[in-house]
């Protein structure tokens, strides 16, 4: 069972703009190759040394050339255009092929065979692409990574290669992006294909709005994970052995989101699918639950979403205990996952009838939408909320496990039309405002500014 290989990962926390870099003497040229030749990226050696990251961008490109290290892909050029009073920037590559990814595994002492490699490019419309080199290990030391039956174990980590965005568009107000149930999971097909519950176009998609606008903050509405093989619905036999190649999916798409996006808070709102795994460990295995490393008290469990998906290492926090799991952009404007669904009606409209004095973002229904509500201040003000619900980031078509779904006795998902929507949420905002707009995804592509972006 193969997995889909989705553009790649960045294995650190980068430094916040609240560390100060210390300058100290660099090692020496051996010790300094070896890092290279290690794969350890510049951020990661910038905060190894202590030092700028250009200090040490300019002594590997030096090293590099005196050892006849083969360089990776030459950098891209960025094209803006203007459009009215917003800047939008383009990335224009060169051209790319395998043979430069093997160069790339190649430039950090690796062998390429080692690795499956991937080119995806990004259409932006009037010829502009932005191509992205994927490497994802399948081996170590030469030998398969992970037993023949593989226990869950946290996701395997990977590189992410990615063109950055240097003019964003110029905004006034912080920008927070939504999502909400990705889902991310499998059902293993009859001939062993792996077939997600997630929307690969859909998630990229988003990966490359958030590369573009440079958000200041992202939060995920819960559902992260499907889970399937630990809810307590019927189970399919496919969904066996699936719950590790969802892991090392959702990592590789957080990795996505911090390689774009270095500076910006990322937060995951615990669903009610992703309580799902500490659900069954307290009803199969209770003696199991809450076993951390030994010494390492502040860690999250072992059998923990945010331990399994390495969230440390890319500095992303997750709100656990949904329902209650909130998270707050201001003082008047929280994120959960909810627990509210109305088949027959607006979802929203019952969070601002609710709480008519606090914007909502929620997920769970699956359904994009924003309902705003006007009431009465204490001293006779107009008070005006909303409750938005961003869509979905998984497929709409019957493959994720659902009331509606059916799977016919070949094993496969029928097709079924869910009265559900794909998109996500932008929030312009301030410590007293709040702006939100939802923009809807449609087979792999969304309009912004009068823009389409596609993938």
């Amino acid at each position: 069972m193969g997995l889909p290989v989705r553009a790649p990962l960045l294995v650190h926390p980068p430094l916040q703009s609240d560390q100060k870099a210390v300058t100290v003497a660099l090692p020496n040229d051996e010790q300094f190759l070896a890092d290279i030749r290690g794969g350890m990226s510049l951020n990661m050696m910038a905060a190894k040394y202590k030092v700028a990251r250009s200090t040490v961008q300019k002594r590997n490109k030096r090293l590099k050339t005196a050892h006849g290290i083969t360089a990776t892909t030459a950098d891209p050029t960025t094209e803006a255009s203007t459009d009215g009073n917003k800047a939008v920037a383009f990335i224009r590559d060169r051209p790319v092929t395998l043979e430069d990814a093997r160069d790339w595994i190649r430039s950090s002492g690796d062998d390429p065979e080692d690795y499956v490699l991937s080119i995806r490019s990004i259409p932006y419309g009037n010829g502009l692409s932005s191509n992205r080199m994927a490497a994802t290990p399948k081996k170590r030391n030469g030998a398969t990574v992970g037993p023949a039956w593989p226990v869950i174990q946290p996701a395997e980590p990977v590189i992410v290669q990615t063109a950055p965005v240097t003019n964003a568009p110029a905004r006034e107000h912080k920008l927070a992006m939504k999502c909400a149930d990705t889902q991310i999971g499998y059902r293993v097909l009859p001939d062993g294909t792996l077939d997600p519950f997630h929307d690969e176009r859909a998630m990229a998609l988003f990966v490359e709005v958030c590369r573009i606008y440079h958000p200041d903050k992202i939060t995920v509405l819960g559902d992260f994970l499907d889970l399937a093989s630990q809810g307590r619905f019927a189970q399919e036999a496919s969904f066996a052995r699936t719950t590790q190649p969802s892991i090392d999916a959702g990592h590789r798409f957080l990795a996505e989101l911090r390689a774009v996006c270095p500076d910006a808070e990322i937060v995951i709102v615990e669903g009610n699918h992703d309580l799902r795994m500490q659900n069954f460990i307290e009803t199969n295995a209770l003696a199991a639950f809450g076993l951390k490393r030994a010494d390492m008290p502040d860690e999250w469990p072992v059998m923990s979403l945010p331990y399994l998906l390495r969230l440390a290492e890319l500095n992303v926090k997750y709100i656990d205990a949904y329902p209650a799991a909130t998270d707050w952009d201001n003082d008047l404007t929280r994120n959960i996952h909810g627990t509210k669904a109305n088949s027959k009606g607006s979802t929203m409209a019952q969070y601002v009838h609710q709480l008519p004095h606090v914007n909502t973002w929620a997920g769970h229904t699956h359904r994009a939408e924003i309902v705003y509500r006007t009431v009465l201040g204490a001293r006779g003000e107009a008070i005006e909320s909303y409750a938005a619900n961003p869509g979905v980031l998984c497929r709409v078509d019957g493959a994720v496990p659902s009331v509606n779904g059916a799977i016919g006795a070949s094993g496969i998902p029928t097709p079924v039309v869910e009265d559900w929507q794909q998109g996500f949420g932008m929030l312009y905002y301030t410590d007293t405002e709040s702006w939100p707009s939802v923009h809807r995804i449609k087979d792999g592509a969304t309009i912004l500014d009068g823009r389409v972006l596609k993938v």
